[in-house]
């Protein structure tokens, strides 16, 4: 008998050892290797094939420095858990060449200090936001916070943002909105750093386009992944062609060999780019303008156009309630257009789906639904340029109507609501009757619609010169087709961002009336990617993602129970546990 207890105690002990030992060795195993299971349903923390292969291009040690760390309220701390998390997926990705430390900036430093901290960390690129915590209802607690990070490689600093504010969201919705968004910000850093030579972008100029502080907000949103340069496309503007003395003396001043010259020279400065922006021109094209253009794209240039068939800006109702919306006269750059597949009409776009302005109403102002400000929304069948991008603010648009061609596939980009009307051109606006019409049942019921009407389109494969029974510019060989890809936008102003009195810009797409920065800057920004080939941190923004949000109320009415139950339950599973197995114990060994 005494030998059987000997034996069961032995065999006891070597059980534990065997535990202890299996316990060691796995985390031994765990402090080497870092493995994490995915189980959601839509895969959401399996990094895309574009990130890996980011990571794995690195060819030395980049260091992730993030700054989100310190006192923070509890959906800022699960926003830094997330984003370690991504952090140490995208190290092992890498290889480990991938080096993370996460600091707090404001440790150890004075309050009079902070406010010059926030700005040396806004210049960088690295915007701070305010930290509201409400969470103890005796108590709230508002702190600044830098939910940023900078990474350097091989010489190069790259700031990242994973937190962008959005004040028609729950603060809530903002986290979660910043969770799912961080693998595109993480892989956006990784290709700052890594891309050896950044596609070049041409922004044509010189026919009144808008390239000034209007666009100054997504210009410098667009120098971090792209070089980007003016180019005066006038062929006709001899002024903007400086040619040098020997130019000169060989043209011995005939103009039309300095224009021929100059046409040159841009259509050779042209051929270097990889894209060729145009930005709500004021003035219409020349036909060797279009010329220039159009061998641009048969030969493979792709092109972003924004374009405003009517002449109507919201800063001239400052001065007067009532404000006429002219055409433009864009007809040489509109007949091409027609030509390549896309007519573009003198109309203004009104929906129902729209933002709203402030209207003086008994001398008080009011908002009001401004039917010419409409808000396009994710269609139900999305391309992955407007997939899970959000409203797109845009500002006395007109539309497009296809015209296929053969070969040649178009998709909508923008599409209205069912709710619309379309008027030609000239149209009076007066804000007195828009106001009315707002509040109009019967108005709003003549805007319902069979189908919706366009506003933006993508035009992709083989396209065919309009210039091929027409007169031919230049001595480049002339080509009659090519495949390219292009996107026409009925309104200028979606690129637009707000210009204080005193220069302040604010970001693209920001409406200071309702302080809701729209999806304008990542629409914009999608668009140009796709063009560009840059495709797969398109496909990283617009993964599925399922929104599990907690029930803000639900969890503030039973905040003490699930307290005290997380608290007790594993205490009582413990003894519960202990319980039985001393009475198994004393059943098996007694005898």
């Amino acid at each position: 008998m005494v030998k059987n207890k000997r034996n069961q105690r032995s065999q006891s002990l070597i059980n534990l050892l065997v535990t202890l030992l299996v316990i060691a060795v796995f985390n031994a195993l765990g402090s080497v290797y870092y493995q994490r299971f995915d189980l959601t349903s839509e895969k959401r923390y399996t990094l895309s094939e574009t990130s890996l292969k980011l990571a794995q291009s690195l060819e030395e040690t980049l260091y992730f420095r993030l700054y989100l760390e310190g006192d923070m309220s509890a959906k800022f701390k699960q926003l830094k858990s997330e984003l370690r998390d991504m952090a140490y997926e995208f190290r092992e990705a890498s290889g480990r060449k991938i080096e993370i430390e996460v600091v707090d900036p404001f440790e150890g430093q004075e309050v009079k200090d902070i406010t010059g901290i926030l700005e040396d960390f806004a210049g960088r690129g690295i915007e701070p936001v305010r930290d509201i915590d409400s969470e103890n209802p005796d108590e709230t607690r508002i702190k600044y916070l830098l939910p940023g990070a900078e990474m350097n490689y091989a010489g190069k600093t790259a700031a990242v943002n994973f937190f962008e504010y959005d004040v028609a969201k729950s603060p809530e919705a903002n986290i979660q909105a910043a969770i799912d968004n961080m693998e595109y910000e993480f892989a956006n850093g990784l290709r700052q750093c890594v891309r050896k030579k950044r596609p070049v972008i041409a922004v044509s100029d010189g026919h009144g386009e808008m390239i000034g502080a209007e666009v100054q907000s997504f210009a410098a949103e667009l120098s971090k992944f792209y070089s980007v340069s003016a180019l005066n496309l006038s062929t006709t503007d001899l002024a903007n062609f400086k040619p040098s003395p020997e130019q000169l003396t060989a043209a011995g001043g005939n103009m039309d060999s300095l224009f021929w010259q100059n046409l040159e020279r841009i259509q050779r400065r042209l051929s270097l780019s990889d894209l060729l922006m145009i930005i709500k021109p004021a003035n219409d094209f020349s036909p060797s303008d279009l010329y220039l253009i159009d061998q641009y794209v048969m030969n493979g240039g792709r092109v972003l156009m924004l374009l405003d068939a009517l002449n109507i800006e919201i800063d001239s109702f400052q001065s007067n309630s009532s404000n006429f919306a002219f055409d433009r006269n864009l007809e040489n750059l509109s007949e091409n257009l027609f030509r390549y597949g896309v007519k573009l009409e003198n109309t203004l776009l009104m929906d129902q789906n729209c933002n709203q302005i402030p209207v003086p109403v008994s001398g008080r102002m009011e908002m009001m639904d401004f039917f010419y400000f409409p808000l396009f929304v994710q269609p139900s069948t999305p391309h992955v340029i407007n997939k899970n991008v959000g409203a797109i603010w845009a500002q006395f648009p007109s539309s497009l109507e296809a015209k296929p061609r053969e070969g040649l596939q178009v998709t909508p980009l923008l599409s209205s609501s069912p709710y619309y009307k379309v008027i030609q051109a000239p149209a009076e606006i007066d804000l007195e009757t828009s106001r009315m019409q707002a509040q109009d049942p019967k108005y709003r019921s003549t805007m319902q619609q069979n189908g919706v009407k366009s506003a933006g389109l993508l035009l992709e494969g083989q396209f065919e010169s309009p210039y091929k029974y027409q007169k031919h510019y230049g001595n480049l060989p002339f080509k009659e087709k090519g495949q390219s890809a292009m996107i026409v936008l009925a309104d200028g102003d979606l690129m637009r961002n707000p210009v204080s009195g005193r220069g302040r810009v604010y970001p693209t797409g920001y409406d200071r009336f309702s302080q809701i920065t729209f999806a304008n800057k990542k629409f914009l920004l999608n668009c140009i990617d796709y063009l560009v080939d840059d495709k797969g941190l398109i496909e990283i923004r617009a993964k599925e993602r399922r929104m599990r949000l907690l029930d803000p109320q639900k969890a503030r009415t039973e905040k003490e129970y699930w307290k005290w139950f997380n608290l007790l339950a594993p205490l009582f599973t413990i003894l519960v546990l202990g319980v039985l197995n001393h009475f198994w114990r004393l059943k098996r060994y007694t005898r």
